[in-house]
């Protein structure tokens, strides 16, 4: 009763917060009509691998990493020149510049355009415009700016790309729409959907890289737009020729990818933010789970059927959030799991792994030990004033967020692991980390939450979508910390450019449907086109009852998804491989 009470009773506090801190900001703002641009060009410079634009009212910064890779960075005004040139901050890049070989580049002025060359391609900056297109070398178009870059009023901005006629888009992270995301709008802002229904959109896992294939599938481009702040993906739907890219804030900074392969592409791609380190073999194998698996006796059982009774291979048990003791992350419930380090080392010695659920919400009870030590620590986000922290209701109830955002709280939260890897338990699963809480008002945290962010601050609006990413970061160096003989295991529900490098994915909370069956594949697919290539659904579906047709089907299918775990909510009956009979 009390996370219900909590959650009906927060919109209060919420109100209390947006009138004492500042309202959230409106998704209108990326609309507006009036967008800035650079302007004509004015003069160039070059500055070793970066060819440095200033125009009329703005400028561009064009770094070439590699012969089929330019990061295009576009600035209002000139005040920033200075630093124009240099690698900026980012989340989600994991190559340094200098870690990119020097690759041959000239650059060519004629009396209506500047060119850059490359052995790959040729991007070609109109004077009169300062409109950007890149073409290939032998002078075919693959991707040529509509409007292109903007600066709205209030800090917002704007990217705006043609659509060729025959083009199909990919990627863009966890997606409900299909395969071709064509002609529709995407935000960028991972949210916890309660259970998706199929064109719900956003749900958990945004990532705002594209892929672009035309010309009959010979032409192949990636766009990576480096900017976390909440943001939108327009693919034809208010004009059927623009594409687009907005965000309330932050920088206009784009990765330019050239293939004409799209498995080129993703090689570059990932490259730059990062690939999954090689799993430990069990990762590979069939994984069972189910909200939850209450008691240490019910465990028992599930791991005797598969052993002795039904002889079906499985070598993972998962356990949601019933083991912990009033839902408290890093606690277990004495009732329920009286002996947990004797449990699983009967677990392992018949072939299970024990993975478990953690999410970020930290009971806001001084007398629950992490919370304690949270605060001691000083970890957990604040507003403003630097003294109000947020408080939001989840499972535990009222609860304080960690700012992962600092290292010095991921330091202290992958110390945490300690208490769970000294017990044997092999995996760990990050939930709730869009970040998500209860209440009808209140998604997720508020915009005038203030995050560390490597010490250069910002709000929340610029930390929530890289939030999963980093506790993914953190729980996976806690793992390495404490067992560096091992390959570390960590799952994401949420995360963002690069999560990769962390963390395998699941799909979230999807429905038992044969649409929603259906709709994986599109799913898995455009995850891994977006660099994550480890990841897949709740095999069988986690709302609602499948038939014993459907989840014979899904079982089939979930044996090829690189993935492989069976999930299913709260109140449906029993989902293990042989709760249906025969036939």
């Amino acid at each position: 009763m009390k996370p219900i009470l909590d959650g009906v009773t927060y919109p209060v506090r919420q109100a209390w917060y947006l009138a004492r801190f500042g309202r959230n900001r409106p998704d209108r703002l990326m609309d507006s009509p009036d967008r800035r641009r650079p302007g004509a060009v004015q003069r160039h410079e070059r500055r070793g691998r970066t060819v440095i634009i200033t125009c009329a009212q703005g400028g561009y910064a064009l770094t070439v990493l590699a012969p089929d890779l330019f990061r295009v960075s576009a600035f209002p005004g000139t005040g920033r020149a200075g630093e124009w040139g240099v690698q900026p901050f980012s989340y989600a890049v994991d190559r340094p510049d200098e870690d990119w070989p020097l690759c041959q580049m000239a650059v060519e002025e004629g009396e209506s355009d500047l060119a850059i060359h490359t052995a790959r391609l040729v991007c070609r900056i109109e004077k009169a415009t300062g409109r950007l297109t890149f073409l290939d070398r032998e002078g075919r178009v693959i991707n040529a700016d509509m409007g292109g870059a903007g600066f709205l009023p209030g800090g917002a901005v704007v990217w705006e790309k043609r659509i060729q006629p025959d083009e199909h888009f990919y990627g863009l992270g966890e997606r409900t729409a299909g395969l071709d995301l064509r002609g529709q709008r995407y935000d960028l802002w991972n949210q916890d959907p309660h259970s998706y229904y199929l064109h719900q959109d956003p749900i958990h896992m945004c990532i705002p890289f594209l892929l672009g294939l035309h010309d009959g599938g010979r032409q192949a481009y990636g766009l990576f737009f480096d900017n976390s702040h909440r943001g939108r993906v327009d693919l034809g739907a208010t004009d059927a020729e623009v594409a687009s890219f907005a965000a309330l804030n932050g920088e206009l900074r784009t990765y330019f990818f050239y293939g004409p392969r799209l498995d080129t592409i993703l090689e570059r791609y990932t490259a730059l933010v990062g690939r999954m380190l090689l799993p430990p073999l069990w990762v590979l194998g069939y994984q069972q789970s189910r909200w939850s698996y209450k008691t240490e006796d019910r465990v028992r059982k599930l791991a005797h059927d598969f052993r002795r009774v039904y002889q079906v291979p499985c070598d993972a048990i998962h356990l949601d959030i019933h083991y912990m003791d009033r839902y408290r992350s890093f606690t277990w419930d004495p009732k329920r799991f009286p002996d947990p380090l004797r449990k699983i080392a009967d677990l392992r010695a018949d072939g299970f792994k024990t993975v478990l659920i953690i999410d970020p919400g930290i009971a806001a009870n001084p007398n629950y030990w992490v919370c304690r030590s949270g605060l001691e620590e000083d970890v957990f986000c604040k507003f403003p004033d630097g003294r109000t922290r947020f408080k939001g209701p989840v499972w535990p109830g009222n609860c304080y967020f960690p700012d992962f955002t600092s290292p010095r709280v991921r330091r202290w939260w992958a110390g945490l692991q300690q208490g769970l890897t000294e017990v044997g338990v092999a995996g760990i699963w990050n939930d709730m980390n869009e970040p998500a809480i209860f209440g009808p008002f209140g998604p997720t945290i508020p915009d005038a939450v203030r995050h560390a962010m490597e010490g250069q601050g910002g709000d929340h609006l610029a930390g929530h979508n890289v939030y999963g990413l980093l506790m993914a970061r953190a729980t996976h160096e806690g793992l390495r910390r404490q067992q560096p003989e091992k390959r570390p295991v960590t799952i994401t529900r949420a995360g963002w450019a690069g999560v990769q490098r962390y963390a395998l994915s699941w799909t979230g909370d999807n429905r038992s449907t044969w649409a929603h069956l259906q709709q994986t594949v599109a799913m898995i697919l455009n995850l891994g086109l977006s660099g994550v290539a480890h990841t897949g659904p709740d095999t069988g579906g986690f709302s609602g009852v499948a038939s014993g047709e459907l989840f014979t089907r899904w079982l089939q299918m979930g044996a090829f998804m690189p993935f492989f775990r069976v999930h299913t909510y709260l109140h449906s009956p029993d989902a293990e491989p042989w709760s249906w009979g025969e036939p």
